[in-house]
């Protein structure tokens, strides 16, 4: 894991648990849904009147059709007859309700064989 920890101002007030289980949640992602030796960067940097954490993977990529629907609750990016990543489908459904729960966002940006991006926003108050 390659940390660029940028933001200048990285005080919140958020919920310590959930705000690192989201991130936890985002590093244990990008390590499960990896096919190779896993690269991982965790960056924060200062965005408006916040703070934007995010994780970037070398795994698989999301399409663009799926990355609509992977924060709804119970989904899972379909894999064919193989089930050999283990799921519920809650991971980032949570993310998402955690990042609203605190006013902010998560975004992600990837591509199948591309490795994902997902960008949380935090606003300071």
């Amino acid at each position: 894991i390659e940390c660029s920890l940028n933001a200048k101002d990285s005080t919140l007030k958020a919920d310590k648990l959930h705000l690192t289980n989201i991130i936890y949640n985002l590093l244990d992602n990008a390590i499960k849904y990896c096919k190779a030796v896993p690269s991982i960067g965790l960056f924060t940097e200062n965005e408006r009147k916040g703070i934007m954490i995010g994780v970037h993977d070398n795994g698989i990529g999301i399409t663009d059709d799926h990355q609509k629907k992977i924060f709804h609750k119970f989904f899972r990016v379909p894999t064919g007859n193989l089930h050999d990543v283990k799921g519920f489908g809650l991971g980032l459904n949570y993310v998402n309700i955690i990042a609203k729960a605190h006013n902010g966002d998560v975004k992600v940006t990837s591509s199948p064989g591309g490795g994902s991006i997902f960008s949380i926003y935090i606003p300071f108050e």
